[in-house]
C-alpha cells in the first residue's frame, strides 16, 4: 500500500500500490505523477526541497504561501480521490497539530 502524509512541512510518499505488476499499476502512476508533478514545481520555484528514491518521495516546503498551500491542498485533494477510488492500495494521512 502506498502512504501518504501530509504534515505542517510537507509531504511524505512511501510504498507500492500493489494494484497490478510493474509498469501497468495505475494507481501507483497517478500517485507518482502527481505527486512528482507538484514537488517538482516546489523545488523550481524555491519554495522547498524534494527528494526521491525506490518507494519514497519527499517534499519538505520552506515558504508557506498562499501558492505552496494551493499545491499541497490540490495534491491532498486529488489522492483522497484516488484513496476513495482504491482505499486498499493508497492509505491518505493529514496530520495537524493536534494528531
Amino acid at each position: 500500500m502506498i502512504k501518504a502524509v501530509f504534515s505542517e512541512n510537507g509531504f511524505e510518499i512511501t510504498g507500492h500500490a500493489l494494484f497490478a505488476t510493474s509498469g501497468k499499476d495505475i494507481v501507483c502512476s497517478a500517485v507518482s505523477s502527481l505527486s512528482q508533478f507538484v514537488g517538482n514545481i516546489i523545488k523550481n520555484e524555491r519554495l522547498g526541497e524534494m527528494k526521491v528514491g525506490e518507494a519514497y518521495l519527499r517534499v519538505k516546503i520552506f515558504q508557506k504561501n498562499e501558492f505552496s498551500l494551493k499545491l499541497e491542498k490540490y495534491l491532498e485533494s486529488a489522492l483522497k480521490g484516488i484513496e476513495e477510488d482504491y482505499p486498499k492500495h493508497l492509505c491518505v494521512e493529514v496530520k495537524t497539530n493536534e494528531n
